[in-house]
């Protein structure tokens, strides 16, 4: 706004007070100040700050509407929240985490971890009877649909926003027709979702005869509905920009994106034409979509409103009077509603599953952070694309409505994946794999896994896993596999050369999971093949392999992230017991353990620890079961010299560093780092000490990409020996 408009804009108002002033004999009447907030996505932040100025100026706000973000935060003004609240919001919650639709990692079951152990691309497929089909690559808004809904319990029970402590309206687009669509009445949450829905970021939303999407298209400022709502004066916040790059402009994405803007820029420019005072926050050298600058927007908004201080001061009450109406508003927020009654919606999926994962009871106030909980627990069985909760008024009762939607691709899946490891020593590997998973095999959620592997270690590996109860704690599994390795030959007199191993093994197990963060479980195993020498320097003979026994494994994983942790544990320990009179050709026992835990060093930097110790437990098993330390992820530098043993013990330290960020459709971050670690492999378990460690250390790159982690590196260790290697697949 120039300074000549915002001068002529500010008497105007001021001459509107003056001619509303009442003589002694009339009831005093000010005029209803309208407040009318625009969409502009991560920019919508700095209402927060104009909201901030305009009660330090005491300016009261009869009508709001908004469009897009600027519905969010004007939705939840007008149900009574505070900006203090609104800001508090913005600083505190994860925007990264809540823009996408799964529970972070670490709240996901343990089962749903494991599933992630291989390599997979990042995409999911399903098989269906018309083939394969693909998700629609936009996001639900599982998350962020929750957090609106959570921050307007209070409006449960309000069909029209004209009952909300202040009168409300906000804009959505029939995306069917391309037309303005006023929402005022409902659900408050669900409106201010519709309105926000970015055309290819968020998935459209259903109401009514309408599917949604973002307001911005029609009406980015409405000013309109304001007047509406009988506004006599219009403040307008306007946080849309104008700024483009002429360079992004060569681009087909930058034409298409300038294309889109072209329209919002249009119908904000005749709005700001009948607002009253326009406030507009300088946000052009933020991008729209960095949520992470919060609060820097926040204090933007504020600022902008300061500098406009005394046009919209003509808009003050007197003190006592302004007390008033904040009392009024704050008071209207009621307390927690209390759930009467609880239903389930699970279409493909027998209800008793979705309901035996709810600690949310009815006769209790609703436990907005239990609930949550509730939700992710549904969420990540991995049938449903949308786990949604309403709260409903039906005959002064509160029935909460747990909604979980299955995918329209499922419940049979298609996962692919690789991995690659190789070092300038000519030592590679290469596995592309694939995996059909069937899920909701039964009532209780039986599940077959079946996967593919080609490359180096061919092979063929089926799981059937039955929980026994509806919750799924507790569970049996049988598997059988497949496979065809090469592989070294090291005996305690170090590396012997090269051989195959054929091998056809399977398992009976059952255990019981342990919440999200465990699992035991105890088993009978039987194993036959083949190891066929290729290239040795000493004689050596085909093996007749023949394994039978029993194990134990007990596992722990909360790791936020399996490729570059922050912070977070995963280890595993295993017991091996071999017996002849489960077909094993001896009666020998081995125990395997490994762990790793990140520990946050400042804003992007994490130190990793890292264990191991594997022992035969005072038995001497044949020599294709003896210990070895050295491949990619562990003393890669003394790959040449590798010695199997009956026991071994191994330590490490890392640092890595997050440098930079990938483009969203590449990946994710850029990291650097190194490594120190030292280990030992015991030929005989009766040796002790640990005067013949091997020091070794290394620096490495890497990044999170959509193809799995891939790193690069340089090693070195004990006598000089070096390497240098590039890894691609789960380092944990």
């Amino acid at each position: 706004m120039t300074p000549m408009r915002r001068a002529t804009g500010g008497a105007l108002a001021l001459a509107f007070v003056l001619a509303a002033r009442p003589s002694p004999a009339e009831t005093p009447k000010r005029p209803r100040v309208g407040l009318v907030l625009s969409g502009g996505s991560a920019h919508g932040f700095a209402h927060v700050g104009v909201l901030e100025v305009l009660e330090e100026l005491r300016v009261p706000v009869d009508v709001v509407t908004g469009t897009s973000m600027g519905s969010v935060v004007g939705g939840l003004y007008a149900s009574g929240m505070s900006p203090a609240e609104m800001e508090r919001i913005v600083l505190t919650t994860d925007w990264e985490d809540l823009l996408s639709d799964g529970p972070s990692r670490d709240r996901l079951s343990f089962r749903r971890k494991q599933d992630d152990a291989l390599n997979y691309v990042d995409l999911e497929m399903g098989l269906t009877r018309k083939g394969i089909a693909f998700p629609s690559g936009l996001i639900a808004g599982q998350k962020l649909g929750f957090l609106l809904k959570a921050l307007t319990l209070g409006t449960v029970g309000i069909e029209s926003f004209d009952d909300l402590p202040i009168p409300f309206r906000c804009v959505a687009t029939d995306i069917v027709t391309g037309g303005k669509v006023v929402l005022s009445d409902g659900s408050l949450a669900e409106a201010m979702r519709a309105s926000m829905s970015i055309p290819g970021a968020f998935s459209p939303v259903p109401r009514g005869a309408h599917l949604l999407v973002d307001g911005g298209l029609v009406e980015n400022l409405p000013v309109t509905e304001a007047e509406e709502l009988g506004a006599d004066v219009i403040v307008a916040v306007d946080v849309s920009s104008d700024k483009f790059d002429l360079e992004k402009l060569k681009s087909f994405s930058g034409v298409l994106s300038r294309m889109a803007n072209l329209p919002i820029r249009e119908n904000v420019a005749k709005s700001r034409l009948r607002a009253t005072v326009v406030v507009a926050p300088r946000v052009a050298d933020i991008p729209s979509m960095d949520f992470a600058r919060g609060g820097l927007l926040v204090q933007r908004g504020a600022e902008a409103a300061r500098a406009m201080a005394k046009e919209l001061s003509a808009f003050s009450l007197p003190e006592e009077e302004y007390r008033t109406y904040r009392e009024r508003l704050q008071g209207w927020r009621p307390a927690p509603p209390v759930v009467d009654s609880i239903q389930t919606v699970s279409a493909g999926v027998d209800p008793r599953q979705v309901s035996a994962r709810l600690e949310t009871r009815a006769g209790r106030p609703l436990d907005v952070a239990l609930l949550r909980r509730d939700l992710d627990r549904i969420y990540e069985m991995g049938v449903f694309e949308t786990v949604e909760f309403r709260l409903l008024r039906d005959e002064g009762r509160n029935v909460l409505v747990i909604d979980a939607k299955p995918k329209s691709w499922g419940p049979t899946f298609l996962r692919v994946g690789s991995g690659f490891e190789a070092n300038f020593d000519g030592d590679a590997t290469l596995s592309l794999r694939g995996t059909v998973h069937a899920m909701q095999l039964n009532s209780l959620g039986g599940e077959l896994k079946a996967t593919l592997e080609l490359g180096t270690v061919p092979g063929v590996r089926a799981q059937l896993y039955q929980p026994l109860d509806y919750r799924g704690r507790f569970f049996s599994s049988v598997e059988v596999a497949y496979s065809r390795s090469l592989g070294r030959i090291s005996m305690p007199e170090g590396l012997v050369g090269e051989g195959r191993v054929t091998l056809l093994q399977g398992a009976v197990d059952a255990g019981i999971s342990l919440g999200s963060w465990g699992q035991v479980r105890a088993g009978v195993a039987r194993g036959t093949g083949i190891g066929e020498p290729l290239v040795t320097n000493i004689p050596f003979e085909k093996l007749d392999l023949e394994l039978g026994g029993v194990f134990a494994t007990a596992g722990v994983d909360t790791l936020d992230d399996l490729n570059f942790p922050r912070h977070g544990t995963i280890a595993s320990a295993r017991i091996e017991a071999f017996r002849p009179e489960l077909g094993s050709e001896g009666s020998f026992n081995r125990f395997l353990f490994r762990g790793t835990h990140a520990i946050p060093a400042g804003a992007h930097s994490t130190v990793l620890l890292t264990g191991g110790w594997e022992d035969t437990m005072g038995s001497h098993p044949p020599v294709y079961l003896l210990f070895t330390l050295s491949d990619f992820t562990r003393m890669a530098a003394l790959s040449r010299e590798v010695v199997g043993g009956e026991r071994a013990a191994y330590a490490a330290v890392s640092l890595q560093r997050r440098i930079a960020s990938l483009p969203t459709r590449l990946g994710r971050g850029v990291y650097v780092g190194g490594t120190f670690e030292t280990g030992r492999v015991w030929a005989r378990r009766e040796d002790t000490g640990f005067d013949g460690a091997r020091p070794a250390g290394g620096l490495f790159a890497g990044a999170d990409t959509v193809l799995g982690p891939i790193y690069a590196g340089f090693g070195i260790g004990y006598g000089g020996n070096t390497s240098l290697y590039v890894f691609l697949g789960r380092p944990y």
